[in-house]
């Protein structure tokens, strides 16, 4: 069976008020395999992620505590996906 190519997508991750919250969220996310944080904007955190399985990471990042939304801005499908009809 083949390796799905991952897919590519970036991300809007909106982080809670509470510095402590806050500071939790920031290091799971750190630690997220495939993820790459870019910089805090505020509440705002600009992130790509790399996945075999982006809608089960979405899922994932969404119930990290702290975390109160997970925006998709885009999204890049592998080159291998099948066109649909």
């Amino acid at each position: 069976m083949e390796t799905p190519e991952p897919a590519l997508s970036s991300l809007i991750i909106t982080l809670a008020e509470d510095p402590a919250l806050r500071a939790s969220a920031l290091a799971r996310l750190s630690a997220h395999p495939g993820l790459r944080l870019g910089e805090l904007g505020g509440s705002w955190l600009p992130a790509v992620l790399d996945s075999d399985d982006p809608y089960g990471a979405f899922r994932q990042l969404e119930a990290i505590p702290g975390v109160t939304l997970v925006e998709v801005v885009f999204v890049e499908l592998p080159s291998t996906a099948p066109n649909p009809a």
